[in-house]
């Protein structure tokens, strides 16, 4: 019995510039050679074409004689071309098997950024498999797919990155490369110095004349330091006397962070789930899910008799805890795993909700809440978180005009 004929593999690569009917060309020697096309990747990038063709054949003489063929195509084309063997338990990033997404974007990326960066990676023997650029215009983003030989986690990546961003005005996700990372469909948002730019319940205290004192509260809440609830209740007593028509002043001039408008209205526009969760007072969420049409608004319910605030809470309290059940269950509610979840936030109170979404942010936050998130952005612009999701700068213009044509 005659044993089975062994096969060979080989890579063909061609590069040069870019015209129509490289590979129909490519592919006409490779039928001729009568070899079995196994992968295929090809790119353009500034006008030059680079093309891999993995192929597979029974002949011995395969290599050669396409050789032989494909040097003719390249004299005559001008095309660079190389044939040579494969192995497959050879190539250079198979043990860099476990793979991760880093998205960087900044004002600037320049050479010494990059530099860094990459020496960074190549220290924790990571490997760099893949660069593409989602933007280059009031923003520069980089999106840069890594191998390591062993698991580490998003979080294991980004705390490693935390030491290079601190010398660099750039900001850092790091993500699982998974069919999720582009398949997000649920968004929670803290409310207080992340979809709004103040602390409404300082601002509640300046109103009642205890902003210091209050303030001072609060700061050892948001570091904590202070329990969240005893934190809240203790603030919530300094403001008895507070009128209904006040707090209605103060909501009409609450000033909401840049971008955030425009981060609701392109994500509604992918048929996102939108939801505040927030440690501060429904009173004011409630206001902001109707003006712009979010799905869920949670927090805390200020006590108010008479048109007049009682100095206490009402019903459970929002805390770390109650913004991760709040998550959990909005995810289960609407079918998603947690991985097609993002959450955003800047302070204590937020750090189980980062932790559990499949997306986790940290904006403007100390460095304890970055510690537990995959991603941090130090802009105060929400509209960047577009960029972690793996929307290109193009993908937003086209999203854009789509939206202006359906206002007009």
């Amino acid at each position: 019995m005659s044993s089975p004929q062994s096969t060979e593999q080989i890579h063909i690569h061609i590069s040069g510039s870019d015209r129509p009917g490289i590979l129909a060309e490519a592919l006409e020697t490779i039928v001729a050679h009568e070899c079995l096309v196994v992968d295929i990747k090809q790119f353009v990038f500034n006008g030059m074409l680079n093309l891999s063709i993995l192929l597979e054949s029974k002949n011995p003489r395969a290599l050669e004689e396409l050789r032989g063929s494909l040097n003719s195509y390249g004299a005559k084309t001008g095309m660079k071309v190389a044939a040579y063997p494969w192995d497959s338990q050879h190539r250079p990033e198979a043990p860099y098997k476990h793979r991760l997404v880093v998205t960087i974007l900044g004002k600037k990326i320049g050479p010494i950024v990059l530099k860094e960066l990459t020496r960074t990676l190549a220290d924790l023997d990571i490997n760099i498999i893949r660069i593409e650029q989602l933007d280059y215009e009031d923003y520069h983003v980089l999106e840069i797919v890594i191998g390591a030989r062993q698991v580490m986690t998003n979080v294991d990546i980004l705390s490693a990155l935390l030491n290079f961003k601190e010398n660099f005005e750039v900001d850092i996700a790091v993500q699982e490369d998974t069919l999720f990372r582009r398949n997000k469909r649920l968004i929670i948002l803290d409310a207080d110095m992340t979809f709004l730019q103040c602390e409404v319940i300082d601002e509640l205290g300046k109103l009642a004349g205890v902003g210091e004192q209050l303030a001072g509260i609060t700061e050892k809440a948001m570091q904590g330091e202070i329990d969240f609830t005893t934190a809240l209740k203790q603030r919530v007593a300094l403001l008895k006397g507070l009128r209904v028509d006040q707090l209605e002043q103060l909501y009409e001039r609450l000033p909401v962070t840049p971008g955030a408008a425009e981060l609701v209205r392109i994500l509604q526009r992918l048929n996102f789930k939108i939801a505040i969760v927030s440690g501060g007072f429904q009173f004011f969420i409630s206001r902001l899910k109707e003006k712009y049409q979010l799905d869920y608004g949670f927090a805390n319910h200020l006590q108010i008799q008479d048109g007049v605030v009682t100095g206490e809470v009402e019903g459970e309290i929002i805390d770390a805890q109650a913004k991760e059940r709040i998550l959990v269950s909005l995810a289960a509610q609407e079918r998603l795993s947690l991985k097609q979840v993002v959450a955003v936030g800047d302070g204590a109170n937020d750090i189980h909700m980062l932790a559990k979404a499949g997306l986790g942010i940290a904006f403007n936050a100390k460095t304890i809440v970055q510690q537990h998130a995959q991603a941090s952005i130090s802009v105060y612009n929400l509209e960047l978180i577009l960029y972690f999701l793996g929307i290109s700068g193009n993908e937003l213009k086209e999203l854009r005009k789509a939206m202006q044509t359906l206002d007009s």
